[in-house]
């Protein structure tokens, strides 16, 4: 279905500019870094005038909040699970759009752990290994998922994308 061709282009991109550009929440000890840890002399970073006020992506608000990172890793999962799932005309079931699917599948888990270790108060026994992957190789798997987007846009019909 084309719908998840085109939101697949999108969380993955967006959730690679989560991962590799906002506020990684997430030490690689699994200790948690305070939610207030902007650099106090960056002056880019304004405080929003008004309650009603749009928070604007330049100023990582709105990356850096805990609500947006966890609709777009839900979506980002289920849309990877639909690519997984559902081919678009004449495509290959399956490996047809299988570096997509993947790369939403891992942004997703990893923006999920950030949430669950964020908001929990019972500490999160992770293996190793992936720690390594999704915590420690955070800005490699975004940039892996901004790149998965932007050639699934280019290439529509290749195997694999």
């Amino acid at each position: 279905m084309l719908q998840f061709y085109f939101l697949s282009i999108v969380l993955n991109v967006i959730t690679g500019f989560i991962l590799v550009y906002a506020t990684n929440f997430m030490r690689l000890s699994n200790e948690i870094e305070p939610l207030d840890s902007f650099s106090e002399n960056d002056d880019s970073d304004e405080e929003l005038t008004e309650k009603n006020e749009f928070p604007k992506i330049t100023n990582k608000l709105l990356l850096d909040d805990m609500t947006f990172r966890l609709v777009i890793a839900i979506l980002s999962g289920l849309v990877g699970i639909m690519k997984l799932l559902s081919a678009i005309q004449n495509d290959v079931p399956i490996i047809g759009d299988l570096i997509p699917a993947v790369a939403g599948i891992a942004g997703c888990f990893a923006l999920l752990m950030e949430y669950y270790s964020q908001k929990s108060s019972v500490q999160l026994s992770i293996p190793s290994i992936f720690i390594s992957v999704f915590v420690g190789g955070r800005k490699y798997l975004g940039i892996f998922c901004i790149l998965a987007g932007i050639l699934h846009f280019i290439f529509p019909r290749v195997l694999f994308l």
